[in-house]
Formats: structure tokens, C-alpha cells, sequence
């Protein structure tokens, strides 16, 4: 019976372990990359835009120096669907991608896009994700598009609109979680553990 109670409480320790060992990824650093669909003159990419880090900002309808006309750090799409082709300096197995939409309920125009495509350079690989617009409204909406499982070094981000306006301020892509080093020497010590308590009780 004590054999039963060890091999249960070890073999349970064991796959907790092992279920914890899945939950590390990293930031995949673009490259580069360019417009498949530019964006509007009104709202153009200064430089580096998706990709400089600032990502929460104000949106039209949540801060009263927000208004149509002005120039916030936004890629924004006037009445037409935009596209954006990701480079990287090598093949990467990508586990998921974070876009950052403006969520202005139509404040100004500007609104959630109805769906967004993740697809590599020959579309032989396509995930579109239909978005939902939460209840209420916010500043900007991280709309994370996960299980890719895919290895390129170029992934394309397109959406269908929803609204007037689309706009953008930063895009992220991570890898597929692998197994971290910590939870690795959990799983090799609850291994080593079991295999002792077996020959101890024998």
C-alpha cells in the first residue's frame, strides 16, 4: 500500500512538473519590415512605428488632446485594409503575435478591425482570428493571435476593417514556449526522487 501512496503522490509531483516546464517563451526582435497596404498620409509610419516599443497610448474619445487631425504615434488605414509583411534575420518557430489596435468604439471613426490574418511569405501557412470588441471601451487593445506553431523568417498581418479608421501602434511576436531550464532540474530531481523511492521500498 506505501508503494501505491509514493508512486502516486511522485508520478502527480512529476507531471505537475513537467505541465510547469511549458510556460517560458521570448520576444522574437524584427528585422524589418514594410506595407503591403501603406497607410494613410494623414497617419504614415515615421520610422520604426510597430516596432519602438510604445504601445498603451491615448485613443480618440478617452483624452481631450486626442482629436481627429492630430498626429499621435498611430498607423492608421482610412476606408481600406492594411497589410504589413514582417522580416526577420532568421527562420523562427513563432508561437504567437500581439497587435495593438486603437479601441474608440467609432470615436472619430476610429474602431476595432473585424478580423486579422497571421500568414507566412507563400500563404501556405494563414490564421485569421475574428477580433471582439470587449464591453466598454478602452485606449488601445492588445488582440494576441496564439498557437501559430509555425517557422519562417517573414510573417504577414492584414486585417479586414470594421470601421472608418484602423489604427496601429505596435506589433509583437513571441516564440513557441519551451521548456525552462528551472523546470527542467524539477522534472530530472521528481525522476531521480521516484526512481530511489522504488528501490528503497522494495
Amino acid at each position: 500500500m506505501k508503494i501505491n501512496w509514493y508512486q502516486t503522490l511522485l508520478t502527480t509531483s512529476f507531471f505537475t512538473s513537467l505541465s510547469l516546464a511549458t510556460t517560458a517563451s521570448a520576444a522574437i526582435l524584427v528585422d524589418s519590415y514594410s506595407y503591403g497596404v501603406s497607410p494613410t498620409s494623414s497617419y504614415p509610419d515615421s520610422g520604426g512605428e510597430l516596432t519602438d516599443g510604445v504601445a498603451d497610448v491615448p485613443t480618440w474619445g478617452h483624452d481631450t488632446t486626442i482629436r481627429s487631425g492630430d498626429t499621435p504615434p498611430f498607423v492608421g488605414w482610412l476606408n481600406t485594409n492594411g497589410s504589413i509583411e514582417f522580416f526577420f534575420d532568421q527562420d523562427y518557430t513563432f508561437g504567437s503575435v500581439t497587435i495593438w489596435v486603437a479601441d474608440s468604439d467609432n470615436a472619430a471613426g476610429v474602431g476595432l478591425p473585424n478580423t486579422i490574418t497571421v500568414s507566412d511569405a507563400n500563404s501556405s501557412f494563414t490564421k485569421t482570428t475574428t477580433v471582439t470588441n470587449p464591453a466598454g471601451s478602452g485606449y488601445m487593445l492588445p488582440v494576441t493571435i496564439d498557437n501559430l506553431n509555425v517557422t519562417t523568417d517573414e510573417l504577414h498581418v492584414s486585417f479586414t476593417r470594421n470601421h472608418q479608421w484602423t489604427m496601429l501602434t505596435e506589433v509583437t511576436f513571441a516564440s513557441v514556449p519551451e521548456p525552462s531550464s528551472s523546470c527542467l532540474l524539477g522534472i530530472g530531481l521528481t525522476t531521480l526522487t521516484l526512481h530511489r523511492r522504488r528501490k528503497t521500498l522494495r
